[in-house]
């Protein structure tokens, strides 16, 4: 069992209603309210007919700077008694299997729809590319099994689709599991094998965590390209609106044990934003082994990622452990030209979670590759409090330093893999776990210092054994107490535990602290990590 898709961003990334697009194509057999796709012309209001084969990115580009050029106009919402459901009503309307796009049809995907409701209040279009050109993939309730008969009755015919989710042979020979989906905003993600869903990603963040508020784009149009029995990968190209830009995209989903979904957008500016946020991730930590306190719960961690890890262009990899803080933690990390980052589950044992329902130990990471160069910038990190584990309360995304005026045409591309082991320098250490707790005391004296324990595995860092060959570096940003700096050896990772004092009267705002272990040379051992302390 897995969460429901974020109803929104918790504290400032609920999805207020915004509802999101996905590709539809429609099975040429089995498409009984749309019209044959070599018959068909584009409905995005163009009205211009389309030669077979003629449909591609570019087609969808010319679509997004002509919608930039003009004003906003907000999509239309679906009838009140559809907004006004709740998850279990909506959850109640299911999409037949039979009914299944390319069911039948002997090819390597499948899709399904989702049906609109909750916070997924705006329909979008939804079109199919195949041989005989393009055309609208209209919706027909006749896809859906319905509770009850008054309500059916009750559903227009031209009510249109909230989103869209692939079926692929994943885990099992012969059967189709879930391997994407696409459902509110502009949100989707993707799983591997043996994996449940987690975090999900976004195709744009505009002004997250401004005291204006986060503008939502939306994804209002996608067209699916029907695959060829062949095909290894399914594509999908999908139109962006929001009120401060417009925006083409083209998905390329390749299932497999880890599947990468290659992004590419074009985006078109109507105004000047404030802060434009690029790849962007969203997920949810609630607590883990470096909470100094969690909820009153059986569970010893609840998360779906554990920690952000960058790739710098200078070698340098960074460990960030997450964490649910008393108020809204914003952090910038620099980020030129970076070479990747993500939002990644490292922490795989069930007993460290304990959980047979959610079983998050079988959340994938997010691993994003930027293609070419994206210039200089920064990563944002946004981790806002929580009290419930539903709410995703963890946000990632690139910024770019150059200011993003009215009018602009910006460019990116990039390659994000969902998976269990996705990412790690081959040549260092990683952090295994990150503990923080208060530390043991005399009798009788007060508990006013905070220890630090990590556990470093991997790399070279396992064949040593002589403490004079493993340096522990501990920095602080500015000045605090840090006491008994040391590292050893630990017998039961294979691996070696640096520790640290921090008293908590140097606590009084959160210390930021980047600590490593280095060889005898003073080369780096392992990665870095960076964390916020707090009391």
């Amino acid at each position: 069992m897995t969460r429901h898709w974020p109803a929104g961003i918790f504290a400032c990334f609920v999805v207020l209603g915004a509802a999101l697009a996905l590709p539809a194509t429609a099975q040429d057999s089995s498409n009984p309210a749309g019209k044959p796709a070599s018959a068909a012309q584009t409905t995005d209001g163009s009205g211009a007919e389309k030669k077979p084969n003629a449909f591609d990115y570019n087609s969808v580009v010319a679509k997004a700077e002509a919608l930039a050029a003009k004003p906003y106009t907000p999509p239309p919402q679906i009838p009140q008694f559809l907004q006004d459901f709740d998850f279990s009503a909506l959850e109640q309307i299911s999409y037949k299997a039979d009914s299944a796009l390319w069911h039948d049809m002997q090819l390597p995907f499948e899709a399904m729809f989702y049906h609109p409701g909750s916070y997924y209040t705006h329909p979008v279009k939804m079109h199919l590319i195949n041989d005989g050109g393009v055309g609208e993939f209209r919706f027909d309730k006749n896809r859906f099994q319905y509770p009850n008969d008054e309500l059916r009755a009750r559903i227009p015919d031209d009510l249109g689709y909230a989103g869209l989710r692939f079926m692929h042979e994943l885990d099992t020979p012969g059967k189709l599991d879930e391997i994407a989906s696409f459902l509110g905003a502009s949100y989707f993600r993707a799983l591997g094998g043996g994996q449940h869903y987690g975090l999900s990603a976004r195709g744009l963040a505009i002004d997250t965590g401004s005291d204006k508020g986060e503008e939502f784009p939306a994804f209002v149009s996608f067209w699916l390209v029907r695959p060829k029995p062949q095909d290894k990968t399914v594509t999908a190209y999908a139109l962006l609106d929001s009120p401060s830009a417009a925006g083409a995209y083209r998905f390329d989903i390749t299932p497999g044990d880890s599947t990468a979904t290659r992004v590419e957008a074009t985006l078109f500016t109507r105004k000047a934003i404030g802060k434009l946020g690029v790849a962007p991730l969203t997920s949810m930590f609630m607590w883990g082994e470096n909470s100094l306190a969690r909820l009153d719960d059986y569970r010893p961690e609840v998360h779906d990622s554990d920690g952000l890890l960058i790739s710098a262009t200078n070698g340098e990899w960074l460990w960030r452990p997450l964490r649910n803080p008393q108020r809204l933690s914003m952090n910038q990390l620099s980020a030129d030209n970076v070479r990747g980052f993500g939002l990644l589950q490292r922490d795989r044992e069930f007993d460290h979670y304990q959980d047979l329902e959610y079983e998050y130990e079988k959340r994938p990471g997010a691993w994003i590759t930027p293609e070419g160069d994206w210039g200089r910038g920064h990563l944002e990190l946004v981790q806002i409090p929580s009290d419930s584990e539903v709410n995703d309360n963890i946000a990632l995304y690139w910024v770019p330093n150059d200011p993003v005026t009215a009018g602009a045409r910006l460019h990116y591309a990039y390659t994000v893999k969902w998976g269990m082991e996705l990412a790690s320098p081959a040549s260092l250490a990683h952090t295994a776990a990150s503990r923080i707790g208060r530390a043991a005391v005399t009798p009788g004296q007060p508990r006013n210092t905070i220890r630090v324990a990590i556990d470093f595995v991997g790399g070279e860092l396992g064949k040593l054994s002589d403490p004079a060959n493993v340096q522990p570096r501990v920095n602080a940003m500015r000045d605090a107490t840090i006491n008994n700096i040391e590292a050893v050896r630990n017998p039961h990772t294979g691996g070696w535990r640096l520790t640290f004092l921090v008293p908590t009267d140097s606590l009084k705002t959160p210390l930021e602290l980047r600590a490593y272990l280095a060889g005898a040379d003073g080369g780096a051992l392992t990665e870095t990590w960076s964390y916020a302390l707090s009391p």
